[in-house]
């Protein structure tokens, strides 16, 4: 199961997310980003706490990558804030370092767009 908060902090997405993201937890996180961003057609950026995810396949990966597609064609970029080692191994495998930033805190993540 993963529980998640979504907040519009300027022109970035932040969400946090707890928990394990995979095929059965996907479709409502992907979802809530969806709404999101189509009713805030201002925000450029998505931010990612993943501090207290323990758990993503490869069906979390794509709803990330396609919201990275999505904040990426307004401009935007992707951040993971905190990601613990399991987890930034799995991001880093997935060729996630490459798109994205990886910072110790929200804060730095608003600072850096």
């Amino acid at each position: 199961m993963v529980r998640f908060s979504i907040d519009v902090i300027g022109q970035a997405l932040v969400a946090a997310l707890d928990g394990d993201l995979d095929l059965h937890t996907c479709p409502q996180l992907k979802d809530a980003l969806e709404r999101t961003l189509e009713g805030h057609p201002h925000v450029k950026h998505l931010v990612l706490d993943v501090k207290d995810l323990t758990f993503i396949d490869s069906s979390g990966l794509g709803v990330i990558l396609g919201r990275y597609r999505a904040v990426q064609a307004r401009g935007g970029k992707l951040f993971f804030v905190k990601a613990n080692p399991h987890i930034q191994r799995v991001l880093r495998l997935s060729g996630m370092h490459r798109i994205a930033g990886f910072v110790d805190s929200t804060k730095e993540a608003l600072e850096r767009v």
